[in-house]
C-alpha cells in the first residue's frame, strides 16, 4: 500500500486550516444575514398592510442581506461540497488520478474566481470614489453594497487556494489522502458514505454474524 495513504500523525498546514476556519464564519455570517433578511421582510410586511405605512429602507435592506448570504457564505458551501457537482465519471477513476482531475479544476476555478473578483472591485471602487447612492428613497451607498461580491470572491479563492494546497500536499505523499478535501464526498452521497463506513467498522450485535452467514 502506498505511504500517501497510509502516513500518520499528519496534518494540514496552519494556513490551511485557517482559511477553513475562515470559511465556517463566513457561513455564520451567512446564516445571520438570511435570519435578520427574514426578520426585516417580516418588518417590511408588517408595517405596510398592518400599519398602511410606506416603507422605504426594507425591500433594498433584503436584497443586500441575501446578497451576503449568497457570496459570503459561497465559502463555507465549498468548503463543505454543497455546491452542484456533475462527478459520476470522476468518482470512478482511482484516487491519485482523481486527485489530478479535481486539482485541475480547482485551478480552473479559483482563475474564474480571480476574475470575477477583480470585475467586481473595479465597480466597488468607482462607487466609492464618487459615492454613488442607491436611486431610491433610501439612498444607501453603493460601496457598501458593491464590496459584498468581491468580499465573497476573495473569501471563495482563498478556499480554493486551500483545497489547492491540501491537494498537492496530497499528491507528494505529505498529507494523507483521507485527509485532501478534494477527494471528500458531496452533500447526502457523503452522509450515507459515512454512516455505512460506520457501521461496518462498528456493527450492532448480531449484525456482522448475519453478514458473514450471508456470505
Amino acid at each position: 500500500m502506498s505511504s500517501m495513504t497510509t502516513t500518520p500523525g499528519r496534518r494540514a498546514p496552519l494556513v490551511v486550516r485557517a482559511v477553513g476556519r475562515l470559511s465556517e464564519l463566513a457561513g455564520y455570517v451567512s446564516a445571520i444575514a438570511l435570519v435578520a433578511a427574514t426578520l426585516v421582510t417580516a418588518h417590511g410586511v408588517f408595517v405596510r398592510y398592518v400599519l398602511r405605512a410606506p416603507t422605504v429602507w426594507q425591500t433594498e435592506t433584503t436584497i443586500y442581506l441575501l446578497m451576503v448570504v449568497t457570496f459570503v457564505g459561497a465559502a463555507y458551501g465549498l468548503k463543505h461540497h454543497a455546491h452542484v457537482g456533475v462527478d459520476l465519471l470522476v468518482e470512478k477513476a482511482p484516487a491519485r488520478r482523481q486527485l489530478v482531475i479535481r486539482l485541475v479544476t480547482a485551478v480552473a476555478c479559483l482563475a474564474v474566481v480571480l476574475v470575477v473578483m477583480w470585475t467586481a472591485y473595479q465597480d466597488w471602487y468607482e462607487a466609492y470614489l464618487f459615492d454613488h447612492r442607491s436611486s431610491t428613497a433610501f439612498r444607501f451607498p453603493l460601496w457598501i453594497a458593491y464590496a459584498i461580491l468581491p468580499l465573497g470572491m476573495l473569501l471563495v479563492a482563498l478556499q480554493y487556494l486551500a483545497m489547492i494546497i491540501e491537494g498537492v500536499l496530497g499528491l507528494t505523499g505529505r498529507l494523507p489522502l483521507s485527509q485532501v478535501s478534494l477527494l471528500r464526498g458531496t452533500g447526502e452521497l457523503a452522509q450515507v458514505q459515512a454512516v455505512l463506513a460506520a457501521d461496518d467498522d462498528h456493527p450492532a450485535p448480531g449484525v456482522g454474524d448475519a453478514r458473514e452467514a450471508a456470505r
